[in-house]
């Protein structure tokens, strides 16, 4: 008998039942503790932060190519446009001894998992050096994934030892879902109904890491016209509904086909899994923690604030990819190569940075801009930078060494060639002396020194 699979309608949309339960446990519990809480319909995929759009930033990004370190961490960041070229160039999709050899030229760069999961990807493809870093890491995955149950299976017990006591419905709802998740674990198929808001956030995000690149016209021209035919998309999947989105998916697989993005992977297993979830087909998805921490809240919603915290504080012990490297080697293992490379380098690609946050009123003028990888940027969100300095408090011995890569390059004429403003450098020591109220006092003496010149010139 086919159990049916819990509904992932609203993931992705306003859901006030779980914003109910959000805002409840947050009354209680410490959200700083469980951080996840604030980004349960988040997708499992990181993109690149779309700064391409923010005005008035293509002086700092020309200055990407020249190995600017982040000034929280101090890695020499990536340029994005390198990387995009690299991603159209297939060069992820040849066999694992190219690969790794490419990745070496980023040892210095990557750290944590990303430096981890490289060594693995040199150390395998001596062994299987024409295996792609796909088959090479999911030739090694079940070693990681056996690991990753035993830590699972423990959490899953204690979770439906919460259960024991509650109602019977709340049981059944309970058991369904943990069926639709022993068959994502076990990687067998599923149903899972179509959702429309989860398909335009992963179309957007697309979108989003496509314009991220080079300024390929074309490319942006084909996001634009799959994004204006999804907002055909009807909101609810139902009897009445389905017809036009069929309609509505076909046409889009119909641009796509088209367009110079016809070989776009992730374009088209979107579109791909969409037709599928339409016509009632089951699929391979893989166990998504954000979705189950998801659904057991909109199970546990009515319960009473004491009992959903208890259940929920034991879900968020499941490893997560970000904190466990069994996770993050079972999801990763699992994406196609160039999915994989992304993942590893994406953390390190060069951002634009609003020291005084955009969000908070700050301009979208070279003064208030600083260079740091989008892991850094993406962290960081909107926190003052005061508050900044106490997470990361080497950023003033990194923004030194900011400050000194731009004089390297003015000197060497780079400013010059690109016709960038030399005041960017006296500005960006200006608001980092504002933002960090005096904290930071950087040092630019070799720029007027060696330069000979003096503030009258600059300004």
């Amino acid at each position: 008998m086919k159990v049916p699979a819990i509904s992932l309608n609203g993931v992705y949309g306003n859901d006030s039942n779980y914003g109910k339960m959000k805002r409840s446990l947050s009354n209680s519990v410490s959200l700083d503790k469980y951080k996840c809480i604030d980004n349960l319909s988040a997708m499992p995929y990181y993109y690149p932060v779309a700064f391409t759009s923010i005005q008035n930033s293509s002086k700092l990004r020309i200055l990407f190519k020249y190995d600017l370190p982040c000034i929280y961490s101090g890695k020499t960041m990536i340029d994005p446009k390198h990387f995009s070229r690299l991603i159209k160039s297939g060069v992820f999709e040849k066999p694992s001894k190219e690969v790794a050899e490419l990745l070496s030229h980023y040892k210095g760069t990557l750290s944590g998992d990303e430096e981890r999961i490289t060594g693995i990807i040199s150390a395998r493809s001596k062994i299987h050096p024409q295996m792609n870093i796909h088959d090479l890491l999911k030739e090694i995955e079940p070693v990681y994934r056996r690991d990753l149950r035993k830590k699972q299976s423990g959490i899953f017990r204690n979770i439906k030892e919460n259960f024991k006591d509650l109602p019977q419905n709340y049981k059944d709802k309970f058991e369904i879902l943990m069926a639709e998740t022993d068959k994502r674990l076990n990687e067998r198929p599923i149903l899972i109904p179509f959702s429309s808001y989860e398909f335009k956030y992963k179309l957007a995000k697309i979108k989003d890491k496509i314009v991220t690149g080079e300024n390929d016209l074309k490319s942006k021209k084909t996001m634009n016209k799959l994004l204006k035919e999804s907002k055909r998309l009807n909101n609810t999947t139902n009897d009445k509904t389905i017809n036009n989105q069929i309609k509505v998916i076909g046409m889009l697989d119909w641009i796509l086909k088209k367009s110079v993005l016809k070989n776009n992977k992730e374009l088209q297993e979107l579109i791909g899994t969409s037709k599928a979830r339409l016509t009632k087909k089951e699929i391979i998805a893989p166990f998504s923690r954000k979705s189950f921490l998801y659904d057991l809240g909109r199970i546990i919603d009515d319960l009473p604030q004491e009992k959903k915290i208890d259940i929920m504080q034991e879900a968020f012990k499941l490893p997560s990819s970000s904190h466990d490297f069994s996770a993050y080697m079972v999801k990763i293992s699992n994406e196609p190569s160039e999915k994989i490379a992304s993942r590893i380098l994406w953390p390190y690609l060069a951002s634009v940075e609003h020291i005084f946050p955009k969000s908070e009123g700050g301009a979208d003028v070279m003064a208030n801009f600083a260079g740091a990888t989008t892991r850094e940027n993406s962290m960081r969100k909107s926190i003052d930078f005061t508050e900044q300095l106490k997470l990361r408090p080497n950023t003033p011995y990194y923004c030194q060494m900011y400050v000194n890569r731009l004089i390297d390059l003015y000197h060497q004429g780079v400013f010059d060639k690109y016709k960038i403003n030399p005041k960017y450098i006296e500005e960006f020591k200006n608001t980092i002396y504002k933002e960090s109220k005096g904290q930071i006092n950087l040092d630019i003496s070799k720029f007027y020194k060696d330069a000979n010149i003096s503030n009258e010139v600059i300004n």
